[in-house]
């Protein structure tokens, strides 16, 4: 068994397609206009919108990303730049090596360090 895909509901899906597209710094492999979808290597990462009446507050899906050091600054400062917040900053904890952001729409994602 393995991960195929991991989405997020979005309130609005042209804001979310264009803060990944910008984050991520590529294009979407998918994109049919309620439902859009980037591959990262072997797992699809896509954002859907929620126009079924859900009641969404961010979401409960938080995508961990994965970056060598040098990768992993560049990552975060983009992210910043694009107005994520800091939820939790553990880079320098031993033991966590990763910070939790959240994005423009209250989706939180992570970014960690390449653990050996």
């Amino acid at each position: 068994m393995k991960i195929r895909t991991v989405y997020q509901k979005v309130l609005d899906i042209e804001q979310a397609k264009g803060f990944w597209k910008d984050l991520l710094g590529f294009s979407p492999v998918k994109d049919s206009g309620n439902w859009c979808e980037f591959q990262l290597e072997n797992i699809r990462f896509a954002i859907l919108l929620n126009d079924f009446g859900d009641e969404v507050k961010g979401s409960g899906c938080v995508p961990v990303f994965e970056f060598a050091d040098e990768d992993l600054s560049l990552f975060v400062d983009r992210a910043k730049k694009l107005g994520c917040s800091v939820v939790f900053d553990g880079l320098e904890e031993p033991n966590i090596q990763s910070i939790v952001l959240r994005d423009p729409q209250g989706n939180e994602f992570e970014a960690s360090r390449i653990h050996h």
